[in-house]
Order: structure tokens, then C-alpha cells, then sequence
């Protein structure tokens, strides 16, 4: 089951604060409330807050208005310096963001246009790989766990 994704330029993530009595979603189009969802824990989860990060980067590719390169990658500096302050110990934010700034600089021949593209490719990518992971953890620790077992004694 996926926590946090992409609809229609915007990002859908389920609010973990609500949980397990409601659930209900953040839906946003704005860098600056992935941030603040990461920051007050309606993210939460190493491979979650990578992903949040990655899409919150892609979101303000898209949002920028940024007509050269030079101006789109300052946009995106700044994104990454606001969705970095919201977890300083989470290693997979700075890695997302890392990964998603890394993914920019090697495109910069790219007119912005294409490089918002590229970016949301790219913040797909993480979630998919995140996703990939996840689903292994689970079937690796399926085959330790016998039905009925209490791994709480072992």
C-alpha cells in the first residue's frame, strides 16, 4: 500500500497523526506543506520521508517559474534547504533530496521545461523504489515468522 503519491501534479499523502482512527489525506501542491507534513509527523517512516522528500522536490520543480537554469536550481536549493530543516537526523530526507538535486545538476543542459519532467521521473522513481524494498522486507520477515508465532518471545 502506497502512503504517499502523485495525482494530477499534486501530492496525496495519507496524515499518519490521524491514524489508526481516521484516515485521511494531505493533498498539495506546495513544497512547503510536504515540509510541514514531514515536520509535525504526518510522515513518518525512513522509507516515507525519503519519498515525501523526493515529491515535495518535484513539486517545486513544477511550481517554479523560473525561465533559465541557472534561476530553476536556486528554486530548487531553496525547496531543499526548507524540506532539509524539517527532520535533521533522517538520513533518507537528505538522501531523497540529495538524490533529487544530484538528478537536476546532471540535466542542467535541459531547458526547465523538460528538467520538471526529469525531476518528477525521477521522485516517481524513489517512491517505486521505496515501494520495491518495503514489499521484500515484508517477505523476507514473512519466511522468519511462522503463523501464530509470538516474535516477541524469541
Amino acid at each position: 500500500m502506497r502512503t504517499i503519491w502523485w495525482k494530477k501534479g499534486k501530492v496525496v499523502l495519507i496524515d499518519q497523526t490521524k491514524l489508526p482512527s481516521e484516515e485521511k489525506y494531505i493533498e498539495t501542491d506546495d513544497y512547503r506543506r510536504v515540509a510541514e507534513a514531514i515536520k509535525v509527523l504526518s510522515v513518518r517512516g525512513a522509507p516515507a520521508i525519503g519519498v515525501a522528500a523526493a515529491y515535495g522536490m518535484a513539486l517545486a520543480a513544477a511550481q517554479s517559474s523560473a525561465k533559465g537554469t541557472p534561476d530553476f536550481l536556486k528554486e530548487l536549493d531553496k525547496a531543499a534547504e526548507v524540506l532539509g530543516t524539517t527532520r535533521p537526523t533522517a538520513v533518507n530526507l537528505f538522501w531523497a533530496i540529495d538524490r533529487m538535486r544530484m538528478k537536476a545538476n546532471a540535466n542542467s543542459h535541459l531547458a526547465v521545461s523538460r528538467l520538471k519532467r526529469v525531476l518528477r521521473e525521477e521522485a516517481e522513481a524513489i517512491a517505486e523504489e521505496e515501494l520495491a524494498m518495503s514489499k521484500k522486507m515484508g517477505e523476507f520477515g514473512a519466511k522468519l515468522v511462522k503463523s501464530g508465532d509470538n516474535i516477541l518471545h524469541h
